[in-house]
């Protein structure tokens, strides 16, 4: 079992070093903000999209209504950051919003934020598939449901630090109970700061959050490597993977902060973001496990029962490397 976590820990970090930025699995955020119109309905547009996104990439952003039009002398070109200003003549216009990418949509979720004049508001998160997302009328608790969960498996999906971080705690573990133990610990670590972190205001910098995340990658990579079995780490994987769980949620809490929580469902927003991480990271190992079942009759022959664990332990190294290049990155950009 350990050989094929190695060898997928290898694969992994091949997969994921044409991408060095790990966690900028972050949607790109539009924001419609209602404002006091004398005539029909005005609405401020503004939009974000991750930075490290290329020039020839960036799509183009619009918000169509049947009533709507923009300022005809503001010039909309693909930026960035940007605002704009929809005004139209119905009080309650119906709403979609256009993302047109000049080449593909290079992997990125949409995370659009309505706020209307009475303060409500309501969040639809869409998959890179979607360029055109409608905008709803108002967000029902099941429709929240829905898309925190989304939003959740999303982030731990393409948070490739979070997935080598669980892909590491089931090489300290070993067995499968130990396994199950191991990533339960790391469940209620994260899921505490997590709710700490966006309920009761203890939030850390993501500047000294994200070193630490991939800096925790790096130790249980070296701890691999050595191979002692009669340390700390491998005989309390519980421990560990609650200890840096902790760590990690400040990170989850980081990831939510840019999606937001609407204000009337903050509580079941949080608890179902929590869900879709807790989605993803079980699918996670469910595909690492599915991975050794499909392989497990080819170590049977005789030529591979002698492959010594010190060999494969070698596949170790690059996500060590790879761990410690992201923490040095990060460091840098404190």
């Amino acid at each position: 079992m350990r050989l094929i976590l190695l060898v997928l820990s290898l694969i992994m970090v091949l997969f994921v070093s044409s991408d060095t930025k790990a966690h900028e699995g972050r949607p790109i955020y539009i924001e419609l903000t209602a404002q006091p119109a004398e005539v029909g309905s005005k609405y401020l547009v503004r939009w974000r999209m991750p930075p490290v996104l290329p020039a020839g990439e960036i799509p183009t952003i619009q918000v169509y209504g049947a009533s709507c039009h923009y300022n005809p002398e503001y010039k909309r070109l693909p930026a960035l950051t940007g605002t704009d200003t929809l005004e139209c003549s119905d009080t309650d216009p119906s709403l979609a919003v256009s993302l047109s990418y000049p080449k593909s949509n290079p992997a990125l979720s949409t995370l659009l934020y309505v706020q209307n004049l009475d303060g409500s508001d309501r969040t639809v998160f869409s998959g890179p598939e979607v360029t055109l997302v409608q905008v709803p009328k108002d967000g029902s608790f099941w429709e929240t449901a829905q898309q925190y969960t989304v939003a959740g498996t999303d982030h731990i999906l393409s948070g490739y630090d979070h997935l080598l971080f669980v892909l590491c705690l089931m090489l300290l573990a070993g067995s499968l109970r130990r396994v199950f133990l191991t990533v339960t610990g790391f469940t209620l670590g994260h899921s505490v700061t997590l709710a700490l972190s966006v309920l009761g205001g203890w939030s850390l910098p993501p500047t000294f959050v994200e070193p630490l995340i991939a800096f925790s990658i790096l130790i249980l990579a070296t701890e691999i490597a050595r191979g002692k079995k009669d340390t700390l780490t491998y005989k309390h994987p519980v421990i560990i993977s609650t200890a840096f769980g902790l760590l990690h949620g400040f990170g989850f809490a980081g990831a939510l902060a840019e999606i937001g929580l609407p204000s009337s469902l903050q509580v079941p927003a949080l608890a179902f973001f929590n869900i879709g991480v807790e989605i993803g990271q079980i699918a996670f190992v469910i595909a690492v496990y599915g991975a050794f079942l499909l392989v497990k009759p080819l170590l049977n022959h005789p030529r591979l029962a002698d492959l010594p664990i010190r060999s494969a332990r070698i596949a170790i190294y690059p996500a060590g490397i790879l761990a410690a290049f992201w923490t040095i990155e990060r460091l840098a950009t404190l």
